[in-house]
């Protein structure tokens, strides 16, 4: 078994105890050609003659978040990427390299996939609102959608007991009268029949996120469960009142302290810290499914084994019954195996569950989207 994931931005390969970046071909070929483009136009935007003329070099868009989605037939690895306004979906062979293109599209963006029994689902959307569930034929990259509204469905799973039904995670959102939108709902795990065609919500929860559903061959149910996190919040306007001299003063305060630290090398107070240099220690932000996450504080030794999802990030085993156990905590990503192995990021490793205490398999930062090949 090979085990693969996404790291800020790039493929890499777990061999060992080691990550090894893989190439997406896609993304290669993307970039080539831009910095091609850029070399045939650099003639335009240099020279006392482009200055005279004030010629402003032409954009290119080489940084941005191509690669979206990662996963595996359970021979190939799948990738999705949104390059220059269109969406993609790739097979790459990790062993030969070789890619073969499923289906472009201008108005899909793709997401994860799930395959299971010949049959392939995956989450699409287009702009910051909808996404959708659908099959999808990656014979001839036809798509068959299953929801639709204004929702967001996403992270569908084939279920390993019924491969007529599919689990997902979905959200709404409440606009105003003039149609904009200003707060989303708490996510929920949902179910689709293929049999019937009926949605059906499994876990939902008013003060709690539950995403990324899978099931094994007994009916329990996996999932992580997080605190909901309103994005609108209420504010109490006499504190804030009265609190916006001292906020003014602390801000002006510390920009100066950090201006101080930064081209004069010195606190203004003797024996003061490096504020800058403490948040960057104690404070890391990060991005994690549209989310703005406030990670963990860790230790800066190398020996460390904590991660910096918050542990409030639970990996949740849901019986038939609806008992629920804790599986994990401070988990970012996750995908259980058919052999009820479980494989998880807390942020800053991959480690692997099977029942006893988990065990690091490689560090590697935000890993997500991990998929398995044979």
């Amino acid at each position: 078994m090979k085990i693969f994931c996404i790291s800020e931005g790039s493929i890499y390969r777990i061999d060992s105890g080691k990550p090894t970046q893989i190439t997406c071909g896609r993304i290669r070929d993307y970039l080539n050609a831009v910095n091609e483009m850029k070399k045939r136009d650099e003639w335009k935007t240099t020279g006392s003659g482009a200055q005279f003329m004030q010629v402003q070099e032409k954009y290119y868009d080489t940084e941005g978040e191509f690669l979206r989605s990662l996963s595996s037939d359970g021979k190939r690895l799948v990738y999705g990427t949104y390059i220059d306004n269109v969406g993609g979906l790739y097979f790459k062979d990790p062993e030969t390299d070789d890619e073969t293109y499923i289906f472009a599209n201008q108005t899909i963006i793709p997401g994860r996939m799930s395959f299971r029994d010949g049959k392939c689902c995956f989450d699409a959307g287009e702009g910051a609102y909808e996404r959708h569930i659908a099959w999808l034929s990656t014979g001839n990259g036809g798509v068959d959608q299953l929801t639709e509204g204004f929702t967001n469905e996403s992270s569908p799973f084939i279920s390993r007991r019924d491969p007529d039904i599919v689990y997902y995670t979905a959200m709404g959102f409440a606009q105003n009268s003039y149609g904009q939108v200003m707060e989303r709902s708490p996510r929920t795990i949902s179910m689709y029949s293929a049999k019937t065609g009926e949605l059906t919500d499994v876990v939902a929860d008013n003060d709690f996120d539950h995403i990324y559903p899978s099931d094994d061959m007994d009916g329990n149910l996996y999932y992580i469960r997080r605190k909901y996190e309103p994005t609108r919040r209420k504010s109490n306007i006499g504190k804030d009142i009265l609190m916006f001299p001292v906020r003014i003063v602390k801000a002006i305060g510390g920009f100066l302290s950090i201006f101080s630290m930064r081209y004069g090398g010195e606190p203004l107070r003797t024996g003061g810290s490096n504020p800058a240099k403490n948040k960057v220690a104690d404070e890391r932000e990060v991005f994690i499914e549209g989310n703005l996450v406030k990670a963990k504080r860790i230790s800066d030794s190398e020996r460390s084994e904590e991660g910096i999802i918050p542990p409030e990030w639970t990996l949740i085993k849901r019986s038939p019954d609806g008992g629920e156990t804790v599986l994990a905590k401070g988990v970012m990503d996750y995908l259980l195996l058919d052999s009820g192995v479980i494989l998880y990021s807390d942020g800053r490793f991959v480690k692997r569950l099977s029942g006893g205490k988990p065990e690091t398999v490689c560090r590697i930062d935000l890993a997500h989207c991990i998929a398995v090949t044979e």
